[in-house]
């Protein structure tokens, strides 16, 4: 978990917990969707705070304002998590 909040482009403040996982992404992914089946699903190439990656590969799944990001960059030994949970404005 950071030490300190975030806040986003639409004024949430935000509290990030990290993880990695020796799993493939496809298999993380999978947990995920699984875990979180009414959630949209965004593919990070699409997403403003990753697209700048050129080799990263992942999904960000959002229930309401909180949500995850399972990504791998290209050649990495780790599938990184993210979760963000967030309180209103």
């Amino acid at each position: 978990m950071d030490k300190l909040t975030r806040t986003d482009t639409l004024g949430h403040r935000c509290s990030r917990f990290a993880a990695e996982s020796t799993y493939p992404l496809d298999k993380v992914e999978a947990w995920y969707r699984t875990a979180m089946t009414r959630a949209s699903e965004t593919d990070l190439t699409n997403d403003d705070r990753y697209k700048g990656y050129a080799a990263l590969s992942g999904i960000k799944l959002a229930i309401g304002i909180d949500y995850v990001t399972v990504f791998r960059i290209a050649n990495g030994a780790v599938t990184s998590i993210e979760l963000f949970r967030c309180s209103a404005p």
